[in-house]
């Protein structure tokens, strides 16, 4: 962008050089020369104290809200906020790219695994920018846009939130075509109180679609569904419920990933699809990416081809394996959708290897936080959940946790309630065998992924 255009977009007057940027950033750490710099503030840092340090390093311009002097040639602009500057010129940036397809992806789980396997699928035919990591809130997305190119075909970014309002400031920005609902289920309920909350934050994201876009829904969610009462884009399911515009049969899971069969409705054409990636939500995941792709005329067994070799930006569901035991590593955080998940992942996996091996099915649980007034419940579901999927051996530690453990051996599941992290180390090194299989799963404070410390 040049000056005059980063002035238009901040809505100033302009009458320095018109010099043009080679890229937008807020680290100064990233400075290459002939940049834009825009300082931001948060709560544990200041940008303007970088200033000095981005004019060293050879940027081309500042945007501030500190009257900071710098030298002649730099060209400065002077903002009440920066972070609103920032996505101001974001907007810019965007509307600029007139041919660009902007995909908008949210849910309260699966969204950063299915924006790769979307991605994935649409780069078999398309050039492609996504958002990196889980770039996704009011910062990473402007981010995000600044990378893509002139060239590139589809930018599919990832939205989170943690309010009301939120998503739809993030449309604001990056004006999506298409929308995309991974899920609806109990998480934040602590910010937004009730799971009618959440499913209207998250429907903020189909709101101002155009009519000639598309809306992408969980087909299977009745809360997602409820979306496409709020959309004139052109609506499209995926799911496991033959109902679904997409659908999956013959799921199987071993060690090494997952497999199953997928169903275009509007044609009855059938393909077997196989990933490297563990996790029913996985399926979910790629239902999804395949819909996607389809809508933009992206052959379907190129999607095939797509996924059997995606790689996924976290590590969820992760095989490890340690002194001849598998362990399920699926720490990175937990909630009920992704519990429930996880553990009947972890009876597929069971039922997916030679039943000559005896292998036996065993959770290691911890607390699912920030679940407000319905943790009780939820805790409680846990436990019946591993005595409907036949888990072998529970070790649980935690506060919330225990209406797992107590729920679990009610119903006959063999438990202990450990102390903590030690205690539960303790106890499964006394009970795991060689062939086994040991899912790792809670909210990502807990740290229950340490437990592979301790084996060799």
């Amino acid at each position: 962008m040049r000056a005059i255009e980063v002035a238009r977009a901040l809505n100033i007057l302009h009458s320095g050089i018109d010099v043009e940027f080679t890229t937008i950033v807020t680290d100064s750490r990233n400075i290459k020369g002939g940049e834009l710099f825009v300082a931001l503030i948060g709560e544990r840092f200041n940008g303007h104290d970088f200033v000095k340090n981005a004019v060293e390093a050879g940027v081309a311009g500042v945007v501030v809200s500190e009257d900071i002097d710098v030298p002649n040639g730099i060209v400065k602009f002077l903002v009440n906020d920066t972070l609103k500057a920032y996505q101001e010129i974001a907007k810019a940036y965007r509307k600029n790219m007139k041919h660009l397809h902007v995909l908008a992806i949210t849910g309260s789980n699966g969204k950063t695994s299915t924006k790769d396997m979307v991605s994935a699928c649409l780069a078999e035919k398309y050039t492609v920018v996504k958002t990196e990591a889980s770039f996704n809130n009011e910062i990473g997305l402007p981010q995000t846009i600044f990378n893509i190119k002139q060239d590139t075909q589809f930018a599919v970014l990832e939205m989170g939130m943690r309010g009301l309002n939120q998503i739809r400031a993030l449309c604001d920005i990056a004006v999506p075509e298409t929308g995309i609902i991974t899920s609806v289920t109990e998480t934040h309920m602590e910010l937004l109180g009730s799971i009618d909350n959440i499913a209207k934050a998250k429907a903020e994201i189909t709101e101002q679609l155009p009519t000639d876009g598309f809306a992408i829904l969980n087909g299977d969610n009745e809360y997602v569904r409820k979306a496409a009462e709020n959309t004139v884009a052109q609506v499209f399911y995926f799911g496991m419920n033959k109902e679904n515009d997409y659908y999956a049969t013959d799921i199987a899971m071993n060690i090494d990933g997952t497999s199953f069969h997928c169903v275009e409705k509007c044609t009855g054409r059938s393909v077997n699809v196989s990933m490297p990636v563990l996790g029913l939500h996985n399926v979910y995941n790629a239902l999804c990416a395949i819909t996607v792709a389809r809508c933009y005329d992206v052959d379907i067994n190129d999607c095939v081809k797509a996924l059997a070799k995606v790689e996924l930006t976290n590590k969820r569901l992760q095989v490890v394996n340690k002194a001849g035991i598998v362990f399920i590593d699926d720490s990175y955080n937990a909630s009920p959708a992704s519990m429930q998940g996880a553990i009947k992942t972890l009876k597929l996996v069971k039922d997916g290897i030679d039943k000559e091996k005896h292998a036996r099915s065993i959770a290691v649980l911890s607390d699912m936080l920030e679940l407000g007034n319905v943790s009780r419940e939820a805790h409680k579901k846990v436990g019946l959940w591993c005595a409907e999927n036949e888990i072998d051996y529970l070790f649980v530690y935690g506060n919330e946790v225990a209406d797992t453990y107590f729920e679990a051996k009610k119903n006959g599941v063999c438990s202990q309630y450990c102390k903590n992290l030690y205690d539960v180390v303790n106890c499964l090194e006394h009970v795991v065998r060689e062939g086994d299989i040991v899912l790792l799963k809670g909210s990502h404070s807990m740290e229950v992924g340490k437990v592979l410390d301790y084996f060799g």
